[in-house]
């Protein structure tokens, strides 16, 4: 019952969520015909709040790290003004070169810069306090180093959002014995003592950490 009552709440969130682009529901069916991953890209209603949050912030300067085949960064680049700039880093040639192909078709993907890439090299070579935004969705160990980076070139007031922080609810066993559910749940202890931050965990998706430098 509860199963069923979770569905029957995320369907009707979703009904009354704004759509998306055709562009991007395109996208979202290629991603699942080619890797069968399709659940990896933030689906429309963690999308639309990354939307919200970057216009209600005032984003112009952005970084995502984690790229996959481009639908978070095209939600993005869609919410950022005219002038604003997305930095993405993707570590998989395969993954970057389906996500360029859409920025092309896309009218917001001029404001794309793609780095292909170990994200922590890139990020190493953005300058402190200089960006407004950073989402985080890349592999799961790394979320810490991720979240170091992140608050050194976010300027003080800048968020952070970061996706997966239930890691498909292996996070709440007793015994966590799955890698990635490990780091996750390390990474959201290390938010939770970081006193340089104000932070809001919600349970949207597969759970989402709002995080404020202040």
């Amino acid at each position: 019952m509860k199963t069923d009552m979770a569905k029957i709440i995320e369907d009707y969130v979703d009904a009354h969520t704004d759509a998306v682009s055709p562009l991007l529901e395109t996208l979202l069916a290629e991603t699942d015909i080619i890797t069968g991953q399709s659940r990896w890209s933030i689906g429309k209603v963690e999308g639309k709040l990354l939307q919200l949050l970057i216009k209600i912030s005032n984003t112009k300067q952005a970084v995502e790290v984690g790229t996959f085949t481009g639908y978070s960064a095209l939600m993005i680049a869609e919410a950022l003004p005219e002038d604003g700039i997305l930095t993405t880093c993707e570590n998989s040639k395969a993954y970057a070169d389906i996500a360029l192909r859409y920025f092309k078709k896309s009218p917001y993907g001029k404001k794309i810069h793609l780095k292909l890439g170990p994200a922590l090299d890139t990020l190493a070579r953005i300058p402190d306090n200089n960006q407004d935004f950073v989402f985080i969705d890349a592999d799961k160990p790394s979320y810490g180093q991720y979240f170091d980076q992140a608050l050194r070139i976010l300027r003080p007031g800048g968020l952070i959002f970061v996706d997966n922080v239930f890691w498909r609810k292996k996070i709440f066993k007793k015994k966590i014995t799955n890698e990635n559910a490990g780091a996750i749940a390390a990474f959201n202890e290390k938010v939770l003592r970081e006193d340089q931050v104000e932070k809001v965990m919600l349970s949207i998706r597969d759970g989402v950490y709002l995080i404020r430098k202040k």
